[in-house]
């Protein structure tokens, strides 16, 4: 380049400048002019990050991207797209199926969720799932629903209406599962519906194995009988009013003195009366005996009125406060009992005193009023004793005409106790009103009576023992409750004597019995009911109550029977819905046992009980290796979440919003599925409040700025460039953090600690990416050269961050994360983040490096506590402790420097490093630097008169030179 003349020289050095060539004259001049602009005009020259991924989506535009991605993004097709794909063997979920009653609800969404998250979390490391989605469809709820519409309770009308309400429940209710983004076949041929063909087949053909093994039987027991529903209940039916009021009675029965033995001789000429104390004295009609204890001694004691009375010794004192001063006459033993009689205190008739394993002292008497019809000790004693059991009351919970004009007809829980009390009189020493728990029929919310009647029963008896053992080594998540919930579990088993599982309805799977009407003899075989399933798959599931009693015997089994079809009729009982979806197993699970069931911490006295006991019956084992036990939705004051309270929140306006979007906004699905991963796990009541939602939607918001600036530093400023990274410590010090954390977010997802996840997600970001890595690499990546091998590093680094750090909570906010990936530079397909792989390099892996990496860190936390001021403007003086000195060192390798990766951490302008021999403790001494800093970087001092660092003037000498022509 030639050189400028003197004269020339001359008027450029007035200028303020002497450049030697002409190029020089080019870059000088061009850099003038960009000291003379604003400084806003060096804005270009920085690389800033680059995106087009919104920095927000609100509203409309929320729901609409989730609609998107649900549609259109692989979200409906990934759990084909996995059974496919990926290898096995298979992790099994198996779906505790939601009732067919009924919107969405918060309750669903903890449910679903949680498993879609433990599905996803599969997925995501390339591990195939089988996971087939159900509903439990039949029920005395949905056929309460549409009775209601109904004139003549014909029982074909009733299934045909409550199929319809079936279906279209289910249909509200996949709908909503499917938006939430849960990963499964929805299809109908991929689900599983217990009002199916072949699902009726399986449990049809399950009821005839459990018969054949001699589990199933037909009896006049007790059982817990809703006269609001007209049906027996199971206990898992139940729900326990704590509030409800009852009469509590202090009885007295006249003892038969003709029969006094030993002692009670003594008083043959005088009245003598047992005391007996009830909550239920409507039973009293259906009193066949007084049981005592051996055990107990008991007393004759007199009152003001020189009336004798016997009771336990022991309950002398509290019998007193509600009968007033009872003279102690004698006592006796319990044994001195055992030949006594009484008299009936309504129908008079002699009956016996019985000794009974279960009375006690605690309350009443210590002499128990038995009505073998309405209690199951009750009827334990009739058995032992050859009773004939008394039933006096009807499916409506009614005196039957057998208990007489005076109360036939009469509801026992009002009138007939009632009218019971005032027919006895005299008899009747105290009343009192008692507030105490007491059963309800979970449905009607009514209260229920124990009753009598002819039912089907599978045996516990006989499986108790292996049922127990069975679940002795099974995992219970959270781990925490792991111990209480086995003892929930198998105290349950252990104190169930048999399982009622018939039910008097219509909308069910019939019991597939023949009655004889003459002898009261029960028939089935299991030749029988491959006809029946035959039958069904030609006539519909409706085939039993639409078929007579002779075309579903047929001709084969009617020449078998020939001398008793005239008797014979078909049953009218259906299974228990228990049964129904407790034999769900069987229908749907390879192998016929699941990896894990998750379900809430109510279905251990219903769905994880009725599956255990239906599979150690019929396979001797238990069908699930791993239960995760999650809670409730309560509202703000921990109340239950019930639509007839008022207090429940939908799950469609926390995502869609509401009619005003002020007071209800469009949150979207991941903030529900944040919501739930980060409160469904730890606690038993799940508290739905709008300031936990909102706090939910404020994280994602956050993880979606962070992931947005980890996409835009992945803009290409260098297209075609082959030049190596050069990794710096603070790169290889990320990508050691990353392989730790990947390591421990997998450990808390396969224990189940999802609410743990979140709250590592949320320090890895706040502690590790942002303000550390994302903020020390900022100069690197805005202000180095394009090219510049360490600028590379970084830009590597950040792209490992985003792929490790999406993938990590891809299953709790998979909305959040594909939509990410279809923004990501390299992704030009778009194909969907679930369809890639990846596995963290086990050489990020490197301790040292990140212990050196951490000393300056800690030094940076002084820095900043001292510094009033923005950093960059300090120099620091060093004085390392021996120990911090070999790290520190790694970092800087000259005692003063102000480009090395020492100063970039600690962010000043140079450092002088010197190792102490005395200091046990690293100090620094932060100074003032006397220059100004670059106009461009901001952290380097000005090393000439345009504004500039000579990092800054070569990198846009680079950039710049090449474009500016002669």
């Amino acid at each position: 380049m030639p050189v400028f003349g003197s004269r020339m020289r001359h008027w450029l050095k007035s200028a303020g400048f002497a450049p030697q060539t002409y190029t020089e004259f080019c870059r000088v001049v061009w850099l003038r002019g960009m000291k003379s602009a604003a400084k806003q005009s060096y804005t270009k020259t920085v690389l800033l990050p680059q995106t087009n991924f919104p920095a927000r989506l609100g509203g409309a535009k929320r729901v609409e991207m989730d609609s998107y991605l649900t549609e259109k993004c692989g979200f409906l097709e990934l759990y084909n797209w996995q059974r496919k794909n990926l290898e096995g063997p298979d992790f099994i979920l198996h779906d505790g199926p939601p009732y067919a009653n009924g919107e969405p609800h918060m309750g669903h969404a903890i449910n679903k969720i949680l498993k879609d998250i433990t599905l996803r979390t599969k997925i995501i490391t390339g591990k195939r799932v089988h996971y087939i989605p159900g509903w439990d469809c039949h029920g005395l709820p949905i056929e309460q629903r549409v009775l209601s519409d109904i004139k003549d309770e014909n029982p074909i009308e009733i299934r045909r209406k409550a199929r319809k309400y079936a279906s279209d429940a289910v249909a509200k209710q996949r709908q909503a599962f499917m938006s939430w983004g849960v990963v499964a076949d929805w299809n109908e041929s991929g689900c599983y519906f217990t009002n199916h063909t072949s699902y009726i087949k399986n449990q049809m053909q399950q009821f005839i194995n459990l018969y054949d093994k001699g589990l199933v039987f037909r009896a006049f027991k007790p059982v817990h009988w809703s006269p609001s529903s007209r049906t027996a209940l199971a206990e898992s039916e139940l729900e326990y009013n704590e509030s409800h009021e009852s009469k509590s009675v202090i009885v007295r029965m006249q003892l038969d003195t003709r029969a006094l033995t030993s002692k009670l001789k003594d008083f043959e000429n005088k009245p003598l009366y047992a005391l007996i104390w009830t909550t239920t004295p409507w039973s009293l009609l259906a009193n066949q005996a007084i049981a005592f204890s051996n055990k107990i001694v008991y007393c004759v004691v007199e009152d003001n009125s020189k009336n004798l009375y016997i009771l336990a010794q022991e309950c002398l004192t509290n019998i007193e406060q509600k009968l007033g001063p009872l003279k102690l006459i004698t006592t006796i033993t319990g044994q001195e009992l055992a030949e006594t009689k009484y008299f009936h205190p309504i129908t008079k008739q002699r009956l016996p005193f019985l000794h009974g394993h279960h009375v006690t002292t605690d309350v009443g008497t210590g002499l128990v009023h038995t009505a073998p019809a309405h209690g199951p000790e009750d009827f334990l004693i009739a058995i032992e004793n050859n009773l004939s059991v008394l039933s006096l009351i009807d499916n409506d919970g009614c005196f039957t005409k057998e208990a007489g004009d005076k109360f036939s007809g009469l509801d026992v829980l009002n009138e007939g106790t009632n009218k019971i009390l005032q027919h006895i009189g005299e008899n009747v020493l105290n009343v009192d009103t008692i507030t105490h728990s007491y059963p309800y029929d979970w449905r009607t919310k009514k209260p229920v009576i124990i009753r009598a009647s002819h039912q089907w029963f599978l045996d516990i008896r006989s499986i108790k023992e292996k049922a127990i053992d069975s679940i002795a080594n099974i995992r219970i998540y959270p781990e925490q409750n792991q111990t209480s919930y086995l003892n929930t579990l198998i105290a349950q088993i252990k104190h169930r004597p048999y399982w009622c599982i018939s039910r008097q309805r219509s909308w069910g799977t019939p019991i597939p019995v023949l009655h004889n009407k003459r002898t009261g003899d029960t028939y089935t075989s299991r030749k029988w009911i491959e006809r029946l399933c035959r039958l069904m798959e030609r006539h519909g599931v409706d085939y039993w109550w639409e078929l007579s009693t002779e075309k579903l015997i047929g001709r084969e089994l009617r020449q078998e029977l020939s001398d008793d079809i005239k008797d014979l009729e078909k049953g009218t009982d259906i299974m228990d819905i228990w049964l129904d979806s407790g034999l769900s197993w069987s229908a749907v699970l390879p192998k016929h046992r699941a990896d894990l069931y998750l379900e809430g911490m109510d279905q251990f006295r219903g769905w994880f009980q009725s599956s255990l006991l239906t599979s150690i019956a019929l396979q001797e084992r238990s069908p699930y290796s791993t239960l995760f036990v999650h809670g409730f939705a309560v509202d703000d004051k921990a109340s239950k979440m019930s639509k007839s309270v008022g207090n429940v929140i939908n799950p469609e306006i926390i995502i869609k919003g509401g009619a005003n979007l002020n007071k209800e906004p469009a949150y979207g699905v991941d903030t529900l599925r944040w919501w739930v991963a980060s409160h469904g796990c730890q606690h038993s009541q799940i508290p739905v409040t709008t300031a936990l939602l909102r706090e939910s939607h404020e994280t994602v918001q956050k993880l979606r700025l962070v992931l947005r600036f980890l996409l835009g530093v992945l803009h290409s400023y260098s297209e075609g460039v082959t030049v190596e990274p050069e990794y710096l410590y603070l790169d290889k010090y990320m990508l050691h953090a990353l392989h730790q954390y990947s390591k421990e977010i997998q450990n808390l997802y396969d224990n189940y600690l999802y609410h743990h996840v979140c709250k590592l997600t949320m320090n890895f970001l706040a502690n590790t990416v942002s303000p550390v890595y994302c903020h020390l690499i900022k100069d690197r990546l805005y202000c180095d050269e394009a090219a510049s091998p360490t600028r590379l590093a970084a830009v590597e680094v950040t792209r490992a961050t985003l792929t490790v750090f999406a993938r990590s909570i891809a299953p709790i906010v998979p909305y959040l994360v594909e939509e990410v990936w279809l923004y990501h530079p390299e992704n030009l397909a778009s194909v969907p983040l679930y369809h890639s792989e990846y596995k963290v390099p086990e050489n990020w892996h490197e301790p040292e490096i990140a212990r050196h990496v951490e000393t300056a860190l800690t030094l940076r936390s002084k820095v900043n506590t001292l510094a009033a001021r923005n950093t960059w403007e300090l120099s620091g003086t060093i004085k390392a402790s021996k120990n911090d000195y070999e790290s520190l060192l790694m970092l800087q390798k000259d005692q003063e420097s102000s480009t090395s990766e020492l100063c970039e951490i600690l962010q000043l302008s140079s450092i002088t490093l010197m190792e102490s021999s005395t200091a046990t403790e690293t100090q620094i001494e932060l100074h003032n630097i006397e220059k100004v800093l670059c106009q461009r970087c901001r952290r380097h001092p000005e090393l000439d008169e345009n504004g500039l660092c000579g990092r800054c003037v070569k990198v846009l000498d680079v950039a710049n030179v090449s474009s500016i022509s002669v």
